[in-house]
Order: C-alpha cells, then sequence, then structure tokens
C-alpha cells in the first residue's frame, strides 16, 4: 500500500493480472546439440500448464493425524504446435521424436515475458529451468488442421526456479535465438515489393527485422529508424529503406 502524504489515506494498489500469453517454453536437446547451441522456442505458442506436487504421509495418532510431505514431483505440459521447418532447417517434430525414442534428458526453460527488462540487446528475462524426459509423444493431425502434440515433460529431480536467497533466476537475451523476444507475436516480417517473391523456383524472403526499418512517425510525419536499429535515421532520404538480410529462400510448393 502506498500513503497519500495529503490525506494520509491508504491508497489501493491497482490490479494487474499476470498475462499468461508471455509464458513461453523453450528446449534444448542438451545431450545432443553443441554447448554454442542457444535455447530454441518450443513450436509456436500453444497453451502450457504445469503442477508442482509433494506426496504427504499421515500418521493416525490418538488426538489428531500427523502429517508430513514427501518428494516432489513436477510434470510441465505444452501443446506444442509444430511449424513446417524451412529447408534444411531444424525439424522440432523430428527433433522431439528423436529426444523421445533415445530417452534423452532434454533442457527446459519456462519464460516469463512479464519480467522482461533491460534495453535490446542485453534484456533479462526471469526462467525456470528443469531437465526432463519426453515419456509420450502423441500426434494429432486435425482434419483440415496442422499437427499438433500435447507434450506432458516429466522433471527429472526437481526444477530450478529461485536460489538459496529465494531470488529468480535469469536468461541474458544472448541464450536465445535471434529474434526470440520480439518475434513472438509476428508471423512475418513488412517486406517491400522486391524483399519477396520468386527465384530460381524456389520462393525468397529477404525482408528485413521490421524493428530495424525506417518507419514514418505518425506524429510528426518525420521518417525514423525503428527502435531495433543501430543508428538514428537520416531523414534526408525519405520514404526509402534498404534491404537487410533475410530468412533465405525455402522450398516452395
Amino acid at each position: 500500500m502506498a500513503d497519500n502524504t495529503q490525506t494520509g489515506n491508504k491508497l489501493k494498489k491497482d490490479f494487474k493480472g499476470r498475462d499468461a500469453n508471455k509464458i513461453i517454453y523453450l528446449y534444448k536437446r542438451f545431450m545432443h546439440e553443441p554447448v554454442t547451441n542457444k535455447a530454441h522456442i518450443l513450436g509456436q505458442q500453444g497453451a502450457t500448464s504445469g503442477t508442482n506436487t509433494r506426496a504427504i504421509q499421515s500418521t493416525a495418532t490418538k488426538r489428531g493425524t500427523a502429517k508430513g510431505v514427501g518428494a516432489i514431483n513436477q510434470q510441465r505440459t505444452v501443446d506444442v504446435i509444430f511449424d513446417d521447418p524451412d529447408n534444411n532447417g531444424k525439424d522440432l517434430y523430428w527433433d522431439l521424436y528423436a529426444a523421445w525414442e533415445k530417452g534423452e534428458l532434454i533442457g527446459l526453460w519456462r519464460v516469463d515475458l512479464n519480467t522482461l527488462h533491460g534495453t535490446k540487446p542485453n534484456r533479462k528475462v526471469q526462467a525456470q529451468f528443469s531437465q526432463s524426459y519426453v515419456p509420450n509423444l502423441p500426434n494429432t493431425e486435425a482434419l483440415g488442421g496442422i499437427v499438433t502434440s500435447n507434450l506432458q515433460f516429466e522433471v527429472n529431480g526437481v526444477e530450478r526456479a529461485i536460489n538459496s536467497d529465494e531470488n529468480a533466476f535469469e536468461l541474458d537475451e544472448s541464450d536465445l535465438d535471434d529474434g526470440v523476444l520480439d518475434d513472438l507475436d509476428k508471423y512475418y516480417n513488412w517486406a517491400h515489393p522486391s524483399d519477396i517473391g520468386t527465384e530460381n523456383g524456389d520462393v525468397v524472403d529477404n525482408s528485413a527485422d521490421d524493428e530495424t526499418i525506417t518507419v514514418q512517425d505518425t506524429t510528426t510525419g518525420e521518417d525514423v529508424m525503428g527502435p531495433g536499429a543501430s543508428k538514428p535515421a537520416n531523414t534526408s532520404n525519405s520514404g526509402s529503406s534498404s534491404t537487410g538480410s533475410g530468412t533465405g529462400s525455402v522450398t516452395g510448393s
């Protein structure tokens, strides 16, 4: 509660719920991938949930029941929505299938984007980490839909969320694949006509990160660079922006 210094009255804190849409899961097959690999998004952002339970032992006495807590047991459930992999890119489905077939532990991070702080490219975000198994890998191919799997990850031991001082662990922006913190709500970048098309039978997308390109300030009318750009806009070059490095080519249908 905050004090109103003029009246001495207590001011009620405004309520704001923790946004469930900002909870995402990342993974890494640390028993298979090199140390230099970063964490990857676990599919498109589907519904997630988790359980944190402890067994309770009850012992009856003449006057009451004495209870004690047992071992911790945790599961993490993620409705994984598989995207179509780029040509020669990482295929999430086969990655998870291999981990399931080999009985591998995978690194699993529960990332809370509600806690994102700092400035790009050195932002930080709270994250919980576990080493987990994928005991089951069901497939759902809905009629006219896309492939999904509702996966329950079994935590080996105890998930690491806070240290001995009860402070939350954090991931650095450098721990994540490029664009993870910015692109969760984007299905594609804004593009100039010359950025996208076909070339040698392949579909090509050379669009730049749309947080970096020149835009028009809707308040002043001036041309300015996006918030992810490394330098200020040259307002003398009105209405133009350069093509940046893109996602490369993908095989066209």
